[in-house]
């Protein structure tokens, strides 16, 4: 489903019950139980306390936004949530590890929902038309949102043989941490400096030196437009819709409006 899709609920989530620390993740996200606060439906699902390292009420906005857009561009990434933290639940996980960090994310956190059956990508593992096309969608996704956390040290895409699950975006976004005043002022142009960064992304082995196209990924860049922006206005929880949304919004504008010419720069990075 598209985040525009006017059916589209963002889920909110009431933990129940804990389950492991993911200690295989930088920001040590949680598996727990919740309850849609809409629906009542019960499920699984993946919680990255808001105390947790490398998060905060920035880096959850980023999580979201790049999920959104992920899901706009009919991308394969988590189906994100909010996942509301109530002192009941601390106290039902005094003890056991997270307590800490949980007891100081009481609130709102950024979560996903869970899926059962994927795991890393093997070495020389081969892919299937669809994900041949959606790791070079992928990659230009990556680009355009300037996240280089997707290496081939952490992947952070999972797949299950038929398709690729993308999640972790906490680190996108990354000229907002840049000075203004020095930030590229032409954002679709990708510097020497970003071609040699993006050479460690997961998928450049699959796609270098191959005649590509992003002719189509270039023309759904149209989809991140006013509508996009005013709905995540609507959803982004209050205390997380800091000044960085408009600098996101403003820098990715530049980008959709020179789309064309991003495109032929995603090729030239290949090459």
């Amino acid at each position: 489903m598209h985040f525009s899709d006017p059916s589209y609920q963002f889920p909110q989530i009431e933990a129940l019950r804990s389950g492991k620390v993911l200690s295989t993740g930088t920001t040590l996200p949680m598996s727990l139980e919740g309850v849609d606060r809409v629906t009542g439906e019960r499920g699984q699902f993946i919680v990255k306390f808001i105390k947790s390292p490398r998060m905060s009420e920035k880096a959850s906005a980023k999580e979201l936004i790049a999920a959104w857009i992920a899901m706009e561009l009919d991308l394969p990434v988590v189906e994100p949530a909010i996942i509301h933290i109530s002192q009941d639940f601390v106290e039902s996980m005094r003890g056991y590890e997270g307590y800490v960090t949980a007891s100081q994310s009481v609130g709102e956190n950024f979560g996903s929902r869970y899926r059962n059956g994927f795991q890393e990508i093997l070495a020389g593992q081969k892919f299937s038309g669809r994900m041949e096309a959606d790791s070079l969608r992928i990659f230009g996704f990556d680009l355009f949102i300037t996240n280089a956390d997707r290496g081939h040290q952490r992947s952070n895409v999972h797949t299950n043989g038929e398709e690729f699950l993308i999640f972790d975006h906490e680190m996108s976004f990354s000229h907002v941490s840049i000075l203004s005043f020095v930030r590229s002022k032409r954002p679709w142009i990708i510097s020497e400096h970003e071609k040699t960064l993006y050479e460690k992304h997961v998928f450049y082995p699959y796609l270098k030196n191959k005649e590509q196209d992003f002719t189509t990924f270039a023309s759904d860049l149209q989809r991140i437009d006013d509508s996009f922006w005013e709905k995540v206005e609507t959803l982004l929880p209050p205390a997380w819709n800091t000044t960085e949304v408009a600098e996101i919004r403003d820098y990715l504008f530049e980008i959709v409006k020179h789309r064309d010419e991003f495109a032929d720069q995603l090729i030239q990075t290949l090459l």
